[in-house]
């Protein structure tokens, strides 16, 4: 392309020298001389218009180049600057071209950061054009409809999700150009899913947006908090109907030495209440984080064996036997927290020994931890109760008839978590069970506050 931009320029400057040799043999008539100085003067002229139209006809085939390039993805082509005109042409391009990099790069970057926002939601979202065609979506939608995320973009929604109440919102959404929302059963496992197709204005093929929420924790919870009314209220009406019949049976008149009976049992009414109440403003400080916990070097073994001594009465009343392994270890923890998670833990264990079973506590070096286990041979937990035995109040089926008002593994985790430890249960029905918390050696949970 130079060449023949300079060729162009040497014809344009031959012809210029022809046109004035021609006016001058009109007018004169030539000499030899004048022939020989016309020829020189015409192949000057040529050279000097080829050479001239040289660098801007290199320059521009430069650029062209160099454009071709970047429109092929290669944003980091520039072409050397040319003196003179052509330099401007050359610099012009070269800043076009720096505009054109920072452009795609931001692109780039804000694109980058919206999909780092839509993989990392664990809620299901899809971009979606006016037609339900699918144009982007996350992980957690991809694993929502069990699809490939490849498979998925450029598919219609009811092809990918096979949901009719799904396809029909998003359709709303793009015609009326308002949000719907949506609670909907999904799949053949009915997940409980609250959806939501927003408009997205100036989206161009991003038309709407669906959001899917997992509702099925969410339930959960709800269901947790109505099994805590109706255990407390339990717990509650139990013992007060109780003290209600005996106070009634009192004021009708109690002959011999009944009275004294009637008495005790409803002071036991009454202690029954009393440890309710008590556990239940415990359990609500240490979830609270207003106890605050005073650590100090405690000797695991002289722990577990007091807290077995604690036990011995009730373990003696219904013929269970409390083994003890002895152990060196130590750990820094709050004394009176640490002796009331070995408790309650013997306690529930020893509730639901049979007679002449054991239980057994043991404590093992686990490196920064120490674990602490108590195990006992009881029937062992129903597996789909395992997950819930540290909430408040639960119960089991087979254990509702059981005393105990089911506070007791809840005050164990949180005060466990209190230390920063955990506390896990395995089981299998029949073989008894197996609570062990850790507690890290060194305490990093939150200390009292010094006093003064």
């Amino acid at each position: 392309m130079s060449r023949d931009l300079a060729a162009r320029g040497a014809a344009v400057a031959l012809l210029a020298a022809v046109t004035g040799f021609l006016t001058g043999l009109v007018s004169d008539g030539p000499g030899l001389w004048e022939l020989l100085a016309f020829g020189a003067m015409a192949a000057a002229g040529a050279a000097a218009g080829y050479f001239a139209f040289l660098r801007p006809s290199r320059a521009v085939r430069l650029v062209v180049e160099a454009a071709e390039r970047i429109s092929e993805g290669e944003l980091a082509q520039r072409v050397p600057d040319e003196p003179g005109p052509a330099g401007e042409l050359t610099r012009a391009f070269n800043v076009m071209a720096g505009r054109v990099t920072t452009l795609f790069e931001s692109v780039a970057f804000e694109h980058a950061r919206l999909e780092a926002v839509f993989d990392a939601s664990s809620d299901a979202m899809v971009a979606l054009s006016a037609d339900t065609t699918v144009r982007f979506l996350n992980p957690a939608a991809a694993a929502l409809f069990q699809v490939r995320m490849a498979d998925a973009i450029g598919r219609r929604l009811i092809e990918v999700a096979r949901d009719y109440e799904l396809e029909g919102l998003v359709r709303r959404a793009a015609q009326e150009g308002r949000g719907q929302t949506a609670i909907i059963s999904f799949g053949t496992g009915r997940v409980p899913l609250r959806a939501a197709a927003l408009p997205i204005r100036e989206g161009g093929d991003w038309a709407v947006l669906l959001i899917l929420t997992d509702l099925t924790e969410v339930q959960r919870l709800d269901q947790v908090r109505r099994d805590f009314v109706s255990n407390v209220s339990h717990e509650l009406r139990t013992p007060l109907a109780s003290i209600r019949a005996l106070v009634e049976t009192l004021a009708d008149g109690v002959e011999g030495d009944e009275a004294p009976e009637f008495y005790a049992r409803i002071l036991r009414q009454v202690d029954r209440l009393t440890t309710l109440v008590n556990e239940l403003l415990d359990l609500s400080r240490i979830e609270a984080g207003a106890m605050q916990l005073k650590p100090e070097r405690v000797q695991v073994g002289q722990l577990l064996a007091e807290a077995a001594g604690l036990l011995q009465t009730r373990a003696e009343a219904g013929e269970v036997t409390i083994v003890v392994e002895g152990t060196e270890l130590e750990v820094e923890a709050d004394r009176a927290a640490l002796l009331r998670v070995a408790t309650n833990l013997l306690d529930n264990a020893v509730k639901w020994s049979p007679p002449g079973g054991r239980v057994w506590v043991t404590a093992r070096d686990e490196g920064d931890l120490v674990a602490i286990t108590v195990r006992d041979e009881g029937p062992g937990i129903p597996e789909a109760d395992q997950p819930r035995v540290f909430e408040r109040f639960f119960k089991s089926d087979a254990s509702r008839a059981n005393a105990g008002v089911g506070l007791g593994l809840a005050i164990v985790k949180h005060l466990v978590r209190a230390h920063s430890g955990t506390a896990t249960v395995v089981s299998r029905p029949g073989e008894g069970a197996a609570f062990t918390v850790r507690l890290p050696k060194r305490f990093i949970g939150r200390r009292r506050a010094p006093v003064g």
